[in-house]
């Protein structure tokens, strides 16, 4: 199992993109209520280890930060009949 630091690791790397925090602070407050600016100062909170992420959060923002599946990605499973 992934460790909290591996994971903080992954998040960090995909934050290195312009406009990111933005981003996952709007979705988040959509999603858990209150406002972007918030959010933005929390994400860098944890980001820079003031404070730890809780369970819901890590969850959440491993949703929000997923790379996009392709639309035509095809499922490589073969038919069983």
């Amino acid at each position: 199992m992934k460790t909290y630091n591996t994971w903080l690791a992954r998040i960090r790397k995909r934050a290195n993109a312009s406009g990111m925090l933005s981003q996952w602070a709007e979705q988040l407050s959509r999603k858990q209520g209150g406002n972007a600016g918030m959010w933005r100062e929390r994400i860098r909170g944890i980001l820079e280890e003031e404070e730890r992420a809780s369970p819901d959060l890590i969850l959440d923002l491993d949703l929000i930060t997923a790379p996009a599946r392709k639309e035509n990605e095809e499922d490589e499973q073969i038919p069983l009949w």
